[in-house]
């Protein structure tokens, strides 16, 4: 039998079944206290905050310790929403007004605030809603002495299965024995889908009941690339399988001893980085051949936290982003987005919620319009610059005028800093990234503003089908060489190497074998995904030459009229089979 669930992380695994069931959910006793005890009970709950503040301390002290083990700013978060005073008020509330016993008034607070994420529309807040499962899990562990561990039991390689996971319970997992994650809901902002990446562990979220139709130590078959689970495969099934697995080693094990990533068969070679997530471990970037950083999402800075950073506290962030990408290879640099809010992205008094927030006021359109937000984000850019080599990327830009704006708003900050003797890279490049229709037809304008484009393909294929792209319904119209989509990539390289500026690819087609080298046929100097990712492409390119790159961006342009995106793909697939035949039926083409 095969699932098809929502390909989350990349990679395939063959092993036995784990059935992680979690902590489940706490028994509590509910009375009401007598009267002139609700201060005891106060006292209780106060003890039972504090030995939580402790022991997320204590696991955020040794996750640092553990570099790439776990995402230390998910338990930061936590410590926050512990100490958030809505949150302890209506605790409070219930014990002195309605007398009822601490664990009662931190299930019933708890249960209220879940309440309210989950009517909301945002994918992000209510995938927020395992965080606060996470909070009063242990409360009520602290108040009830509960301590049933059941990750303690997981003790060879195995596939763990499960509903979703709290950050807690994916972290508490033993890396060693995880071969990766089937999961009943979750979703790609999911905890589990950021740490599988970036741990490199394949996962498939959106299975609905896999539970229930796995047994313990049952042999299943984990598709991360295609979002599909076989259980009881056949011999020959298991066999073939097994080969893709094999060969996804030897990539890696390639990638990490071969000629540095993007080299091609007659030397010419193509930049390519890493997307960063901030707070998400980068696992083997080096390794895996990443040569920068070609996209760093700020946005999670806010979003991991719910608030506004601080400027202290962005400016230490983008300065480890530089540090980072040095290491990854000399002269290399981080480039990072400005805050990317709205859509499907929202923060809690930051970005208000909008009837159709994909059009709405988001990302440059916010910022120009919150000038503080802004001009505390680029300074702290700015200041990284001293430290490290870094660019600034405008997110969603649609038309000159805001172009123009935010260079007089970047200007106005260089002047401010230049005046206070704050050093800082007054010659820090400046782009934009090109996401909407608009941008594509404004981007011959574009290129006399800024001095780097970065197309973000999953924006511009979801605004130029007008279809989102996480709408199953219309899933099919996500076509990233619909010809619509690509007339808009020419026009954009067009322009770029008119006035001789770099052009790269960020978004998720740029990790896919076939369309990401079709990019790069076109013109694209540089792709960046995640790490992870790197060696298919890696793979892919050290087999061809520039000419084989000449012929393969002619592939879509001969077919018949009226051959439609998926034509188009099937012939550049089978383009590169014919050209790379050692690759045929693996798990690049």
């Amino acid at each position: 039998m095969t699932i098809a669930g929502l390909p989350t992380a990349r990679g395939f695994a063959v092993g036995p079944v784990f059935v992680y069931r979690g902590d489940g959910e706490i028994p509590i006793p509910e009375y009401v206290v007598e009267p002139g005890r609700e201060q005891e009970e106060m006292q209780r709950f106060r003890r039972a905050v504090a030995a939580t503040q402790r022991d997320l301390e204590g696991l955020i002290s040794v996750l640092k310790e553990r570099t790439g083990r776990a995402d230390v700013r998910v338990f930061e978060c936590h410590l926050m929403i512990l100490e958030d005073d809505v949150l302890q008020s209506e605790v409070a509330r219930y014990i002195k007004e309605d007398r009822l016993n601490a664990e009662a008034a931190v299930r019933k607070t708890a249960n209220g605030a879940r309440a309210q994420f989950e009517r909301m529309n945002d994918p992000y807040f209510r995938e927020r809603v395992r965080d606060l499962d996470d909070i009063e899990r242990r409360l009520l562990k602290a108040l009830t002495g509960y301590n049933h561990n059941p990750h303690l039991e997981l003790k060879k390689p195995s596939i763990v299965v499960a509903d979703d996971l709290t950050p807690t319970e994916t972290v508490q997992l033993p890396r060693e024995y995880v071969l990766g994650f089937a999961m009943n809901g979750g979703s790609t902002t999911s905890h589990v889908a950021l740490l599988a990446r970036a741990l490199a562990l394949p996962a498939v979220c959106g299975l609905g009941d896999i539970t229930s139709r796995v047994t313990a130590g049952q042999t299943i078959l984990l598709d991360g690339t295609n979002g599909a689970v076989t259980i009881n495969p056949d011999a020959e099934t298991a066999a073939q399988f097994e080969t893709l697995v094999r060969r996804q080693r030897e990539l890696t094990a390639a990638a990490a001893g071969g000629a540095p990533a993007g080299t091609m068969k007659d030397g010419g070679e193509i930049l390519i980085c890493a997307n960063v997530h901030p707070g998400v471990p980068v696992a083997g970037a080096k390794e895996y051949g990443a040569r920068g950083i070609g996209l760093y999402r700020s946005e999670y800075l806010w979003l991991n936290a719910e608030r506004e950073p601080s400027e202290d506290e962005q400016c230490e962030a983008y300065r480890n982003a530089a540090r980072f990408a040095e290491k990854l290879s000399p002269g290399s640099v981080a480039t990072i987005r400005l805050l990317d809010i709205g859509g499907d992205k929202l923060v809690r008094g930051i970005s208000a919620k909008e009837s159709n927030p994909f059009l709405g006021n988001r990302s440059i359109r916010y910022l120009l319009s919150h000038r503080q937000v802004m001009r505390t984000q680029l300074r702290a850019i700015l200041r990284a610059s001293a430290y490290g080599k870094v660019r600034i990327m405008y997110p969603m830009v649609s038309c000159v005028e805001e172009l123009q704006e935010s260079a007089r708003v970047l200007e106005d900050v260089k002047m401010e800093l230049s005046a206070a003797g704050v050093p800082f890279d007054r010659d820090l490049p400046v782009g934009a990234m090109i996401e909407v229709p608009s941008a594509a037809l404004n981007a011959a304008e574009f290129a006399r503003l800024v001095g780097f484009f970065s197309i973000g393909t999953n924006d511009l294929v979801q605004y130029t089908m007008a279809a989102d792209r996480g709408n199953e319904a219309v899933a099919g119209l996500y076509q990233p060489l619909n010809p619509a989509v690509v007339k808009l990539v020419k026009m954009t390289i067009a322009a770029a190497n008119e006035r001789g500026i770099p052009v790269s690819v960020c978004g998720e087609s740029a990790a896919d074998p076939v369309v990401g080298v079709y990019w790069v046929a076109l013109g694209v100097g540089e792709l960046s995904m995640s790490a992870t990712y790197i060696p298919v492409i890696s793979k892919v390119l050290a087999g061809l030459t520039k000419e084989d790159l000449a012929e393969y961006a002619k592939v879509p342009d001969s077919l018949p009229p009226g051959s439609t995106a998926h034509d188009a793909f099937a012939a550049c697939q089978a383009w590169l089979s014919a050209k790379l035949p050692e690759l045929r039926d693996s798990l690049i083409i």
